[in-house]
């Protein structure tokens, strides 16, 4: 993930290209429904459809108008990556990433030419040929997008957007002063009198690594930041975890033992079932009773339901299990971290909540 710095064009959506997933209806309700909540982060369209309509194939950072059913503006889209690939080399990282349930390729094809073979008399008239047909060598744009903007909120909405490896020094400083006294933060790094300076380079060495996945948001200008660990990604995770671990384990006084030993043990307590975690959620303490911790749990809520999945959180707060009880979170199990370590609280929220 790189850089992306606010654009004029970002302050100007009437100046943006403007367009809608399908056509107006409920299929397109339910496709910006799933953008807007974060699921659906990749496209498909026939390039021959766009050439008849003399549209340009986007290029990264190209940013454009998401409308929906009623041609109203709900966000501001920008192109991550755009290839233009064969039908039958579609991706299955992809077709997942369109976030419609599908489990690979071969399912989106079928779903793909059962929507695209619904007009393609009307294609082929535009085209003057009527033996036009789908087939493997079909050329497909293949785009890769995000949400840059909400349009579709109202005014005095915290928004909650992905976070780069650029913002994360920032927001490493504000994480650290957020969880200074947290008793998962000072148990395994040993308080002593650089506990801070300790945890902020910690924090900005795990979220660095955590912003390039996509895992990290901020919120608020920056006064707030979470991480939200997405279903499937356990490999991946204990990869990253690997390659950070020379950076962070030396922090602590005793060469990461306690370190070591916390999240050991609250990956054997996290149960096995398909879910999404929710690993940080942390508020600048001067801007803390703002919302902005709520506009950001709201958002992990949402993405885990759109995905019918429930939301995992550990906390080693007491006073925080009330809050997450509040926004239908349930403790489902507590306990002592072994070796007079803290007690923490493992919470789910059922999709149905």
């Amino acid at each position: 993930m790189g850089d992306f710095p606010d654009l004029p064009a970002r302050r100007d959506p009437g100046a943006l290209p403007r367009w809608g997933f399908a056509f107006p209806g409920r299929l397109r309700d339910e496709l910006t429904a799933l953008a807007l909540a974060g699921t659906k982060t990749t496209t498909a369209g026939l390039l021959l459809e766009m050439q008849l309509d003399g549209e340009a194939v986007p290029a990264p950072r190209d940013r454009s108008v998401l409308v929906d059913s009623d041609e109203r503006p709900v966000a501001i889209v920008e192109t991550v990556a755009c290839p233009v690939v064969r039908l039958a080399d579609v991706t299955d990282r992809h077709v997942i990433d369109e976030g419609e349930g599908y489990a690979d390729a071969r399912e989106f094809r079928v779903a793909h030419e059962r929507f695209w073979n619904g007009y393609i008399d009307d294609l082929r008239d535009r085209l003057g040929d009527q033996s036009f047909a789908l087939t493997d060598d079909t050329l497909i744009v293949a785009e890769r997008f995000r949400v840059v903007e909400r349009l579709d909120l109202p005014p005095g909405h915290t928004p909650v957007e992905p976070a780069s490896p650029a913002d994360v020094p920032a927001l490493a400083g504000m994480l650290a002063r957020a969880f200074v006294r947290d008793p998962m933060v000072t148990w395994p790094m040993v308080t002593d009198a650089d506990l801070v300076a300790r945890v902020r380079t910690m924090f900005e060495a795990v979220d660095s690594a955590f912003a390039a996945e996509g895992w990290m948001h901020r919120a608020g200008d920056g006064l707030g930041a979470m991480t939200l660990l997405p279903p499937d990604s356990d490999a991946r995770q204990a990869e990253v975890e690997a390659a950070i671990a020379p950076s962070v384990l030396p922090l602590a006084p005793d060469a990461g033992e306690r370190y070591q030993r916390l999240w050991s043990w609250i990956a054997e307590s996290v149960p096995g079932e398909r879910h999404w975690l929710l690993d940080q959620l942390a508020v600048e303490p001067a801007a803390q009773g703002r919302g902005i911790g709520a506009a950001m749990l709201r958002f992990a809520i949402e993405r885990a339901r759109a995905d019918r999945l429930p939301l995992f959180l550990e906390t080693g707060v007491r006073a925080n299990v009330s809050f997450y009880e509040r926004f239908g979170f349930r403790v489902m199990l507590e306990g002592d971290v072994p070796g007079d370590g803290p007690r923490i609280w493992f919470m789910r929220r059922d999709p149905r909540a």
